[in-house]
């Protein structure tokens, strides 16, 4: 990423029929979300889905060689040409080469762009699709803000509200003061991100508390050529004072004892102002580090502790990307300082969060290592959809959904396979909170391509 960029993201709390998220990978930044406009047992999870989806466009993007208007559209095209029926898309992207800016976009999202204190519409993706993706480029302008969203966005904050939120130039603070109403909208199709492109003002790094490099190797270089002709100067004088020593008739006057005491006063303030001036960089570094990954752990820990009761898989990705986050930060601050206290502190709660949604049992056993179909012998439509998501959110491995041979069954019957017959013990209690289990066997072939089928009948 170049200094002259900088960026912030704000992505409303999923919903169990609504998924959005903010993405960036080098010059490449993108929102999307997803929207169920069907209840089908057959739909995977968006959660799932939408992580699918970004992952191929990284791929698609960072495969061509001339980045451009056209390439980068096809890519995107390829990406989103198999449209899942009952989902509904709004997707924006916008790709930096050199001092364009190319945008794209499909199933009316929205991209604004903020220059010299007016805020125009750059791309509206109205009736856009993957067999015509909307696109348009320009040449960005040092201090430009653009806003990337989703459909849902502009549905719930107006222009007039975005460009008010757009006087403040720090998308970290933008964001932050979009935010409250973002998620008081309760909508988890809203996403966005705010780029600013331009080298910072001043006063935003005052406000910041961090000096740019180009500033602190400046200063270093002049601490260097301030301290370097005294330290030759002082190894002189002390060369100068061995001989001295050695030749008792010469007599040191006052005034050179004076200056050779002024001179290594300077340079022990010098060399102290060396060692402050670094010490103000790695802090710099470490506060900026700090301020990047903590939040971002807090608000996936969040968002995890609210889906609990709604969707388990969905809360264990949220715990297991703050998790990652912290973990993969968390020894590049010291031991003791306030900064590893507060990573430390929030690791142990993701832990305990993700405790609450293993899928491993106290017994051992991990229920994702066993794949599971399911089959509706009642006749009810929708059952085999329902236990489905029952023991989704336990964390097993549900296959397939369908029919069983006929609709005369009673209970819940279990079938396993022999080598996984240590599991049926523990499909019997979990199912017994919800139904009840009538037949239970290990006696699936072994060449059943799931470990078990789960009839659910009358």
């Amino acid at each position: 990423m170049d200094n002259n960029i900088s960026f912030s993201k704000i992505v409303a709390t999923p919903t169990l029929n609504s998924w959005s998220q903010a993405y960036n990978a080098g010059k490449l930044f993108a929102v999307l979300s997803l929207e169920k406009t069907k209840d089908s047992p057959d739909i995977e999870s968006l959660n799932i889905l939408g992580k699918n989806l970004l992952e191929r466009l990284e791929q698609e993007f960072f495969i061509i060689e001339d980045k451009n208007l056209e390439s980068i559209k096809k890519a995107i095209s390829a990406v989103f040409k198999n449209e899942v029926e009952g989902i509904a898309i709004s997707f924006a992207a916008g790709v930096l080469v050199n001092d364009i800016l190319y945008l794209f976009g499909l199933g009316n999202a929205k991209v604004f762009i903020k220059r010299g204190g007016s805020l125009g519409l750059a791309l509206n993706s109205e009736n856009a699709s993957s067999k015509n993706v909307a696109s348009s480029s320009g040449f960005l302008k040092e201090q430009d803000l653009i806003v990337l969203t989703t459909d849902a966005f502009s549905q719930v904050v107006t222009q007039d509200e975005l460009n008010s939120n757009l006087n403040d130039t720090i998308p970290a603070e933008i964001t932050e003061s979009l935010a409250p109403k973002i998620h008081k909208a309760e909508n988890g199709k809203i996403s966005a991100i705010v780029i600013k492109y331009g080298t910072p003002k001043a006063e935003e790094i005052i406000d910041e508390g961090i000096e740019t490099n180009e500033e602190i190797k400046e200063e270093e270089e002049q601490i260097k050529k301030q301290v370097f002709p005294f330290g030759k100067y002082l190894s002189l004088l002390r060369s100068k004072s061995a001989s001295w020593r050695k030749k008792p008739n010469i007599k040191i006057q006052l005034t050179r004892k004076v200056f050779l005491l002024a001179a290594i006063a300077i340079v022990v303030v010098l060399a102290t102002s060396i060692f402050f001036a670094i010490q103000k960089q790695n802090n710099a570094k470490i506060h900026a580090l700090f301020a990047e990954i903590y939040p971002q752990a807090q608000k996936k820990y969040a968002e995890g502790q609210s889906l609990l009761d709604l969707n388990k898989n969905f809360a264990r990705d949220s715990f297991l990307s703050a998790q990652k986050i912290l973990s993969d930060n968390k020894d590049k601050f010291s031991a003791k300082s306030k900064e590893a206290i507060q990573v430390q502190d929030l690791l142990k709660k993701v832990e305990s969060g993700l405790a609450q949604v293993s899928p491993v049992d106290k017994s051992g056993l991990d229920r994702s290592k066993l794949s599971i179909a399911i089959q509706n012998g009642s006749g009810v439509e929708g059952t085999a959809g329902k236990a489905g998501n029952i023991l989704k959110d336990l964390g097993y491995n549900v296959t397939s959904t369908g029919n069983a041979d006929n609709y005369n069954y009673k209970g819940v019957t279990i079938k396993v396979k022999k080598e996984k017959g240590n599991f049926l013990g523990l499909l019997k209690k979990d199912l017994s909170k919800n139904y009840t289990v009538s037949a239970t066997s290990s006696d699936l072939p072994s060449s059943s391509p799931p470990d078990a089928v789960i009839i659910i009948g009358k």
